[in-house]
Parts: C-alpha cells; structure tokens; sequence
C-alpha cells in the first residue's frame, strides 16, 4: 500500500479525480441559481395601487357637456413585479369613458376602462363605474363685477373707481346651470386702514341667486383687480388777489371767465386742508393796460400735494379812473375863466381913455356937432 501512495502516477490520478469533481459541482450550482432566477423572475407576481388617475372623456365638447365624473380615479394593477414597477413608475395608460357621443342627453352609468396596460397585468379601476349626466353646452359671456367693503379704507381717504384686467368672462357649462347665472364677481380681500392703491388677483365666484357656488368652465378663472386710494379732496372757493404796480388812472377787476370753475378740490396733510376755507390766487396787473383774459396757473401751496382744476381763465377788466376825469374838466373849466377875465380886463380899460378924450374936446370948445358925434363914437367903441 506504501509503496502504492508513493507512486507519482497514482497521486496525479487522484488529484485529477478531485478537479472533475469539482468543476462538475460549480457548474451545476451556477447553471441551477440561474434557472431559479429565471423562473422566480417570471413567475413572482405583485400587486400595487396607483392613485389620482385623470380620466379621459370622449365626447364631441363642442356640442355637449358632461358632469358627474370624479377628478380622479385609483386603479389596483397585479402582475410580474418588473412590470408593475414600471407600470407604477411611469403611468404610461390612460383610464377613459369611450363612446359618450352615442348615449345622447341624459343621465348615464358607464364603465371606464384603462388603455394602454401591459397585457401581462391585470387591472382594477376604483370605482369602476360612474353615474354621469349629458346636457346642451352653453357657452356665454358675462361682465365681473367687483365687490368691496369700503369700511376698511382709512378715514382721510377715498376709493376711486374699480378697473379689471379683463371686464368680461366666458363661461361655459350645460344650458340648465348657465340659465341659473345671477352674479359673476370678485371678491376683494379685506384689509385694515387700506392708505394706498389696492392691487390682487383673485378668482372669479360664479353663483346663483341665492348665493349658491355653480359649478362652470370659466375663462379667464382669475382677474387682477386695481382700486385707487387718494386723500379725502376738499372744495373750496378761488380767491383772486390782485398784486403788481397799477397805473394810477386805471382801475382794475378780476374775475374767473368760467363761472362755473370758481370750486377747486384740494389734497394735502390732512391738517392744513381742513383748515383752507379759500384758495389764494395772486394775479400780477403790471404793465396792463386793457382788458385781457389770462390762464393762469394754479400754484400749490405749501402741505397742498393735487388741486384739480390745475388751471383757471382770469379775466382782468381795465377802466378809466373816474377821478382822473375829473381833474381834467376842471382845468379845462379853469383855462376859459381866465379867458374870459382877460378879456372883460381889457374892455374896463379902453373905457376911461375914451372918456378922458371925450373930456377933452369938450374942454377945447368944439362945436357941438363935432361933440356929439365924439360922444357917439365913444358910445359905440364902449358897447363894443
């Protein structure tokens, strides 16, 4: 036996023996982890539930409107594992209500189906079937109206008129619910002691008479809503002021061409416009002359921030002085009495010479002729 285990052959026999055993015995692992991997993979079966499926509703939505359908559905899915999990990863299928057009107007229970699933699973839709009804559609535009609660505006301000980015809506639902319409609005959010513009988006509420929600397509769903807020304006009179260098021999009136402009509304700190009873305007006379119409500028005083109107047609009516007048008569009524004295001066003293030459030749002893016609000559120089 010794001499047997020392022979080299024998012991190269053996560990060959040994090789083939145990190659034979990995092979047959390998190919046997191999087949039940195959076999588990196609035979391990799962089942998962998906959740929040859209539908997808068949039917001619120019002419109908549906309603009764949930926004979503659940569907239950079993199958190869490899094949649900992508299934559940990549929802490639879609659960729909077919044929809708053939059933017509009316109330309907249907069933939905999935398309689109590996044939290799099996599927169960929650629920199964929906109730649904078929009505006309409707569509029709209404204007939005903006509701707002004005009690919420500071007490020094005041809203101004309402714009929206879009006045009117489309909506669109069966005839029955477009019929019931009786207000289409938006809500303004309330806020406390609101001093500046408001500006928010909002949805659009569509209800109906009795202040019920209707359920309808609307477009646009939302629309941005502006609402001015300014400072409480105050009416007060235009007082003109007359200012500049007048000509001494004019006199000057001031008035607003336009009777019915002598109002203008003011803004400012909330103090100083209380306390205006009038608005000051200066109007400048120097260097007029005539009378003439102005525009004038209105100027804002200082704490006044808006004044509307910011322009008024001054009037600036120029007449004689009278008193000038007056001065002016007088000196002509002074120039003919001065006249006149001269005159009556000059006839006093042409009469004592004549009388001194009539005196004359009477002392000389002219005969009586040549005196009387002296005296005549005389007589008839006074009178004149």
């Amino acid at each position: 036996m010794e001499k047997l285990y020392n022979n080299p052959w024998f012991m190269k026999i053996i560990a060959l023996a040994f090789a083939i055993l145990l190659f034979t015995y990995v092979n047959s692992s390998n190919n046997r982890v191999q087949t039940t991997s195959g076999i588990d993979g196609l035979s391990a079966s799962t089942t998962e539930t998906i959740l929040e499926v859209p539908i997808v509703v068949e039917i001619d939505q120019d002419n109908y409107y549906v309603t009764g359908f949930p926004e979503t559905v659940s569907v239950e899915i079993s199958g190869p594992s490899s094949i649900v999990l992508n299934t559940k990863t990549t929802k490639n299928f879609d659960i729909v209500a077919t044929d809708l057009d053939s059933l017509g107007v009316g109330t309907h229970t249907i069933e939905l189906v999935a398309e689109g699933l590996s044939p290799q699973l099996d599927y169960q839709i929650l629920p199964e079937e929906v109730t649904i009804t078929i009505e006309e559609k409707k569509v029709e535009t209404f204007s939005v109206d903006v509701e707002f609660d004005e009690s919420f505006i500071g007490d020094e301000f005041e809203t101004g008129t309402p714009t929206v980015n879009y006045e009117t809506v489309e909506l669109t639902g069966t005839a029955s619910i477009i019929d019931q319409v009786e207000d289409v609005k938006v809500v303004v959010a309330e806020e406390e002691d609101v001093t500046e513009d408001i500006v928010q988006t909002l949805p659009v509420i569509v209800t109906d008479a009795e202040g019920n929600e209707l359920d309808v397509n609307l477009n646009p769903s939302e629309i941005t809503v502006t609402i001015p807020v300014d400072p409480i304006a105050k009416q007060v009179p235009v007082v003109l002021n007359q200012t500049g260098t007048p000509n001494v021999d004019l006199s000057y009136e001031l008035g607003i061409s336009n009777q019915t402009a002598t109002m203008v509304a003011i803004q400012g700190e909330n103090e100083l416009v209380n306390s205006l009873s009038s608005y000051p305007v200066d109007i400048d006379i120097t260097d007029i002359t005539e009378t003439t119409t102005q525009s004038i500028d209105l100027p804002l005083l200082e704490g006044v921030t808006a004044i509307e109107p910011e322009k008024i047609e001054v009037t600036i009516t120029v007449t004689q002085n009278s008193q000038g007048n007056g001065q002016s008569n007088n000196e002509t009524s002074n120039e003919s009495s001065s006249s006149s004295s001269s005159e009556s001066s000059s006839s006093s003293e042409s009469t004592p010479k004549e009388n001194e030459s009539s005196e004359s030749d009477t002392s000389s002893e002219s005969s009586s002729e040549s005196l009387d016609e002296s005296s005549s000559e005389s007589s008839e120089e006074v009178s004149e």
